[in-house]
């Protein structure tokens, strides 16, 4: 009896460690094309392989594509939802009083536009994948130089800003760098 009750403790410990922690067995679980990008990503840009893997693999879209238009559509789409979070979080900062975002209203204002724009850029490359437009990748370029000169206008000020803006700011550059890679292989750039 008291084998059993220690079996099925144990037994029990394991499943709720495995249901607790998913991220170790994520990239056991990621399709190669994901596997791939993230590598890639992670050579080109330098970012974090696990980390890469496990931002896509979270999105059933993405989990689920299957040839390299559709992860790419599937990315620009989370692409385009991070862009439209941060470009909302920095134009509802235009509006307010707090004392922090009045001192650095310029830099505030340079990301309200720089998200304006990357939301407009990730829209436009989802409809280029989709018709085979090659000027996708310029596109995704200045987007990249619009939140590179957000980040510099913040770094210029004293703004801190909260961590889901930052994390939200993070992912979207990393979503636009793999689309970038995938983009490019798709037109053989």
């Amino acid at each position: 009896m008291d084998s059993s009750i220690g079996y099925a403790t144990f037994i029990a410990s394991f499943l709720l460690c495995l249901s607790s922690s998913p991220t170790p067995f994520a990239n056991a679980r990621a399709s190669s094309l994901i596997r791939s990008v993230c590598k890639q990503t992670q050579d080109q840009f330098g970012y974090n392989y696990k980390q890469c893997v496990k931002s896509l693999w979270k999105d059933i879209p993405t989990r689920s594509a299957s040839n390299l238009k559709d992860l790419d559509t599937s990315i620009l789409k989370l692409a385009l939802t991070n862009a439209q979070q941060s470009k909302a979080f920095f134009v509802n900062a235009l509006n307010t009083t707090d004392n922090n975002i009045v001192k650095g209203f310029g830099a505030v204002k340079q990301c309200a536009d720089s998200y304006d724009f990357a939301v407009d850029g990730f829209a436009f490359s989802m409809g280029g994948i989709k018709d085979n437009d090659k000027s996708v990748s310029q596109i995704l370029t200045q987007v990249q130089d619009e939140i590179v000169r957000c980040g510099k206008a913040l770094t210029s000020t004293e703004i801190e800003l909260p961590y889901l803006v930052s994390s939200t700011n993070f992912l979207t550059m990393l979503y636009r760098d793999v689309a970038f890679l995938i983009t490019s292989q798709l037109f053989h750039i």
